[in-house]
């Protein structure tokens, strides 16, 4: 099969799948704020309560086809559930092309299963994205599970932590993965923890929520203390336009964090070889200072 037939059946494979995931995601991201269970009752229309048939859940297509309405009752359905799976489908499939295609993570790392562990932080990013910037919490559900999963995979498959430049405690690879990854947790953490009660101290107000802390340790177990410490630095660069047009147009000093995180975590994971060229001598002498020399 020619190359590039190749990776345009895999774009849209992945896409067509992105956008699947993308529409459970939708099911997370309503039910999750309503204290409802994310598996039981099937979907459904919020206002008749009658089922969605399987073809009328098609991701994005049925939304169309639909023109935006329940079949039944003729309810509207937000184009935000076509547009959380587009843009799901877009990640899976852009994810694929910058890391097979372009090889932006360095010639012949491109690997299947730190793309899926990748792809499974970007969707849990996204829920946690889309339901801070409408309720500004974080849901511990999301971000403790991420964390628990983010270990035992790296335990599992090394690869994911590869890049962490961490001492090596064992002899055994799958244990310093997951250590790797525990290490990457706690700085994550830690970075916000310490930014909120500095922040709190200076302006007599929460800076940051225990929610940014605890989603910052999810990025860290899956990206290690570098890619947290550098997702920490991507992330104001997104905050800060859309701090200052909260602050113009509403006067509004609470910013949800989340969103930006998320998006700085994404950079990071595209750009990380770069970052780390240009910022890894600095980062690995804190690290030794760290360490005690």
């Amino acid at each position: 099969m020619p190359l590039e037939l190749s990776v345009t059946l895999w774009s849209v494979w992945l896409f067509a799948f992105g956008a699947c995931v993308g529409s459970f995601l939708n099911v997370c991201i309503y039910r999750l704020p309503a204290g409802l269970s994310v598996v039981w009752p099937p979907s459904h229309c919020t206002t008749c309560l009658k089922r969605i048939a399987w073809y009328d859940n098609l991701p994005i297509l049925s939304w169309f086809l639909l023109r935006g309405r329940c079949r039944h009752c003729g309810e509207c359905f937000s184009v935000g559930y076509a547009g959380i799976e587009a843009l799901t489908g877009l990640v899976f499939a852009g994810f694929y092309l910058a890391y097979f295609v372009w090889q932006v993570r360095g010639p012949g790392l491109a690997r299947w299963d730190v793309y899926a562990v990748h792809m499974a932080l970007l969707a849990a990013l996204v829920v946690c994205s889309v339901i801070d910037l409408r309720t500004k919490e974080i849901y511990t559900v999301v971000t403790y599970g991420g964390m628990l999963l983010a270990v035992v995979l790296s335990g599992l498959l090394p690869a994911v932590q590869a890049g962490s430049h961490v001492p090596r405690w064992f002899a055994e690879s799958h244990l310093d993965a997951a250590v790797s990854s525990l290490v990457g947790l706690v700085v994550g953490g830690a970075v916000v923890w310490v930014t909120a009660l500095l922040g709190r101290l200076a302006f007599r107000r929460e800076a940051m929520g225990f929610g940014d802390v605890l989603l910052m340790g999810m990025i860290g177990a899956v990206l290690g203390w570098e890619g947290a410490v550098l997702t920490f630095f991507v992330a104001p660069f997104f905050g800060l336009v859309y701090g200052l047009w909260q602050l113009l147009r509403h006067r509004d000093h609470e910013v949800p964090y989340g969103p930006f995180l998320s998006m700085g975590a994404g950079v990071v994971m595209l750009a990380q070889r770069g970052l780390v060229a240009w910022f890894g001598p600095g980062m690995s002498a804190v690290w030794q200072a760290v360490r005690g020399g």
